[in-house]
């Protein structure tokens, strides 16, 4: 279960990371050809990427620390 979340965060990591980069070059470009209304909408779908990456990396970070929690507690049992 954790193992599948683990590797849908990443691949949504990636997906989002490629996803920001063409937003911001497609922004740069209408920003340079004076298109204001298509640089604006680009712009703020960038951010809204940017903030999905953040909480990807949060989820993923979290989704890491209880996967070495359960791990941990596997490997060593509780001593009588």
């Amino acid at each position: 279960m954790l193992r599948r979340l683990l590797l849908v965060l990443v691949f949504a990591l990636f997906v989002l990371l490629v996803s920001f980069a063409v937003l911001v070059g497609g922004y740069a470009l209408a920003d340079v050809t004076d298109d204001a209304p298509g640089a604006k909408v680009l712009w703020w779908t960038a951010m809204g990427c940017l903030m999905l990456i953040v909480m990807d990396v949060l989820l993923l970070v979290g989704v890491l620390g209880v996967t070495a929690l359960i791990h941990s507690d596997q490997r060593n049992p509780p001593s009588p």
